[in-house]
């Protein structure tokens, strides 16, 4: 079993996992609420598991370079651009490492420069924002949003995986 630590303070950031070899697919959401009321996708992972995703991930997003292409941004997501059709594609930090929001319950704190919402929760398009509960360093980010993925992604520069 391993914890995510703050490189910057040494914070524990989340309960006991274990490491899954790739991230799984990310499940289907059909729109409706989920038993406690609330509305977003099932979690990429079940909670207890990790997985580091190798493809980028995250802040920031460019202009896909065929213009006719048209995908996923995020898992299920398709990110346009605001001037123009063009779909966006992360730049973002390759190595993120994933985790369900339910194993880093109380251990981290929204980002106060970070000032984005969706209908229901953050798609995570504006960079890191979820901070250490510790120090308050810039450690994650958390796609939280009802029609993207339910994960929380910390950045492989922020955390270190220590044996629980």
């Amino acid at each position: 079993m391993d914890v995510l630590l703050c490189t910057a303070c040494g914070h524990r950031l989340t309960e006991p996992l274990r490491l899954l070899p790739e991230v799984p697919p990310h499940p289907e959401y059909d729109g409706f609420k989920n038993p406690d009321g609330s509305r977003h996708a099932p979690p990429t992972l079940p909670p207890g598991r990790y997985a580091v995703d190798p493809e980028p991930s995250g802040a920031p997003y460019v202009p896909h370079p065929d213009p006719e292409w048209e995908g996923a941004t995020l898992p299920g997501v398709s990110v346009g651009e605001l001037d123009g059709p063009r779909t966006m594609v992360s730049r973002g930090p390759r190595g993120t490492l994933v985790v369900n929001p339910e194993d880093a319950r109380e251990r981290l704190s929204g980002n106060p420069d970070v000032q984005e919402s969706g209908c229901c929760g953050a798609l995570g398009m504006e960079g890191p924002n979820q901070v250490c509960g510790g120090c308050g360093a810039a450690v994650a980010t958390w796609h939280s949003e009802c029609y993207g993925p339910w994960e929380i992604r910390f950045l492989p520069d922020a955390v270190w995986v220590a044996s629980a």
